[in-house]
């Protein structure tokens, strides 16, 4: 079982060659409470490997990747695998991160040698880049590059129990997947390249706001990368608008709550979701903000957690 993570920093675009290399290092903190689930066992009955999604999702890009894993992890025989999440998926919400994350553990379980954890975070972006950060818990940095330091933990979850909040605005698949909207982006937005650049500033602002737990430093440098990124999606060819109406009302909630003297932040990743981050003691007054926003569907809410681990049984959630 491994756990979503929403990125403070925002990787958007890949790296040319291979490996699915970020174009930029991101920052993120993996949530307790959102999470996916991997059942893994040998699949002797079958030539090839058997995989599903529950609820239904893209079974071939699923197949190739327990394939690939197979291969990289040295196991000789098929395997029988399933995945499932107790969150909405492909919107938004990182539930690839946290489904690729699962896997990567759970096949790990069979491999005939213990994998490094280099090994593990490169097996789990082939599945979704930001699934190598759901292998850590709390705060944790991904830069590009394929040594074990490539993906490190900067502070642990207890290290700042902030509270954050998921405003559903839809919960349906988003339109343009995030693998496709990073190309398009990279390749056609004139801003791309300023992106990069100002990335590394934000990166620099959120690792000291992390580290001094300064919220009123932290929020304004993610709301800014935030809507850097989708600005940057915006000047793709053709243009890229992840957002729905109700996704610009959240964020003027946001605001207005700032305004009334209350300390709350939002992120947005690629989808229409709207992240506010929050002391606990401030948490009711932000949910009810958000729940009261029209279109907003419902509000979850969340904590930094901890990295995957193996269960002896399936949580309850998960279809038997």
């Amino acid at each position: 079982m491994a756990r979503a993570n929403v990125a403070l920093v925002k990787y958007w675009g890949k790296a040319a060659g291979p490996g699915r290399q970020p174009s930029n290092t991101s920052l993120s903190v993996t949530l307790d409470g959102l999470l996916s689930a991997a059942r893994v066992e040998a699949w002797r009955e079958g030539a090839a490997d058997r995989a599903a999604w529950v609820p239904p999702g893209p079974v071939a890009d699923l197949r190739r990747f327990v394939e690939l894993g197979r291969r990289r992890l040295g196991i000789t025989y098929p395997l029988d695998v399933q995945v499932t999440s107790n969150f909405p998926v492909a919107a938004g919400l990182a539930s690839s991160a946290s489904a690729y994350a699962a896997l990567t553990t759970a096949m790990a379980a069979f491999a005939p040698e213990p994998p490094s954890t280099s090994l593990l975070a490169v097996l789990a972006r082939h599945g979704s880049g930001s699934a190598c950060r759901s292998l850590l818990g709390g705060f944790v940095q991904w830069r590009p590059g394929d040594d074990d330091g490539a993906v490190t933990q900067i502070a642990p979850p207890e290290h700042w129990p902030l509270t954050i909040l998921a405003a559903l605005t839809e919960t349906g698949p988003k339109r343009v997947p995030s693998r496709e909207g990073m190309r398009r982006t990279a390749t056609t937005s004139p801003f791309f390249d300023a992106w990069l650049a100002a990335g590394r500033t934000d990166l620099s602002v959120v690792r000291e706001a992390v580290a001094s737990r300064d919220l009123s430093l932290l929020g304004p440098a993610i709301e800014r990368n935030a809507l850097r990124m989708h600005a940057t999606a915006l000047g793709a060819d053709p243009p890229l608008l992840y957002w729905e109406p109700a996704t610009v009302s959240a964020m003027r909630a946001v605001w207005r709550l700032r305004e009334a003297g209350v300390p709350a932040f939002f992120t947005i990743d690629a989808g229409p979701q709207v992240k506010v981050l929050c002391e606990p003691g401030d948490a009711d007054r932000v949910t009810t903000a958000l729940t009261a926003v029209p279109g907003v569907v419902r509000v979850l809410r969340s904590r930094p957690g901890d990295g995957p681990r193996i269960l002896s049984e399936p949580p309850l959630w998960v279809p038997r």
